[in-house]
C-alpha cells in the first residue's frame, strides 16, 4: 500500500515528537523549511501539521509556527515488569508477533461487548497476536476489528508486526481511549499452547473495547497473560 507524501511527513515528525527529539512546547521547523527537507509542496507540509493537530501532538499559533502540544493520552496499556528487581519499575520490552494471517469472520453471537448493527452486517476481522520476553511467551491476544473501510487488511504486510501499528500507520486509525475488564481464567488447549503453559493454568483474562480518532469506530481485544514469571500493571499513556 502506497502511504500518501503527507502521511509520511506525519509519521516522520510523530516519531520525533514521540520519542522525544521535539519537547513539550518546542517550535517546529516551518512549513518552508519542512517543504524543502521533504521534498514535497507546502500543501502537503499542510495537511501533515493538520494531522498533527487533529490527532493532539501539536498546536499551530498564528504568526509564530507550530508547537509540540502532547495532549495526555488515557489508552492504558498493559506491561510486564521483573518482580525480581524490587527497586526497578522499569518494564521489560516485548516482542510482538502476528500468529497466522487474520480472517473476516461472523460475530460471535455472545460477543462480550455489545456491537452496533452496521457493526454486526459488516463482520469482523479476527487477528491473533503473541508477546513475548526473550523466549518466553507473556500475552497471547485475539483483536475483532470491524470490517468497516480497512480495504485490503487482512492482506496487507502488518507494520512491525503490530496490529495498532497497522491499524494507525496504513488506515489512520488510532486507539484514543479503552473499556476493560480484568479476571482469571483457566488456560484452554489454545492459549496454553502458545503461552507453554499447562492446560488448567491461571491466567489473567483482560476484555477491552478501544475507542478511536475515527467518529464511531471501536475495536476490540481479548488478553490471556501468564504472571508467573513477570508481574503485571496497567499504563495511562
Amino acid at each position: 500500500m502506497q502511504i500518501p507524501q503527507y502521511r509520511q511527513l506525519y509519521e516522520s515528525l510523530r516519531h520525533q515528537i514521540i520519542s522525544g527529539i521535539y519537547q513539550q512546547d518546542d517550535l517546529l521547523p516551518s512549513e518552508n523549511q519542512l517543504a524543502d527537507l521533504h521534498q514535497i509542496t507546502r500543501m502537503t507540509v499542510r495537511q501533515a501539521l493538520n494531522e498533527l493537530v487533529k490527532d493532539g501532538y501539536i498546536r499551530k499559533q498564528k504568526g509564530k509556527g507550530s508547537f509540540v502540544n502532547l495532549r495526555r493520552k488515557t489508552v492504558g496499556l498493559l506491561a510486564f515488569r521483573d518482580p525480581k528487581q524490587l527497586n526497578s519499575n522499569e518494564e521489560i520490552t516485548l516482542q510482538s508477533k502476528i500468529i497466522g494471517r487474520p480472517s473476516i469472520q461472523a460475530w460471535d453471537p455472545a460477543f462480550f461487548f455489545p456491537i452496533s448493527e452496521a457493526e454486526r452486517q459488516a463482520g469482523c476481522i479476527v487477528a491473533m497476536n503473541l508477546h513475548q520476553s526473550q523466549a518466553t511467551p507473556v500475552m497471547f491476544e485475539y483483536y475483532y476489528l470491524p470490517n468497516i473501510n480497512l480495504p485490503g487488511f487482512i492482506m496487507t504486510p502488518f507494520v512491525n508486526d503490530s496490529i495498532m501499528e497497522s491499524l494507525r500507520v496504513n488506515y489512520h486509525v488510532e486507539a484514543s481511549g479503552v473499556e476493560q475488564e480484568v479476571s482469571c481464567v483457566l488456560a484452554k488447549a489454545q492459549e496454553a499452547q502458545f503461552l507453554k503453559v499447562s492446560v488448567g493454568s491461571p491466567l489473567v483474562y483482560v476484555w477491552r473495547r478501544y475507542t478511536t480518532n475515527r467518529m464511531g469506530y471501536y475495536f476490540y481485544s481479548v488478553s490471556f497473560c501468564n504472571t508467573q514469571q513477570y508481574s503485571l500493571s496497567s499504563l495511562i499513556v
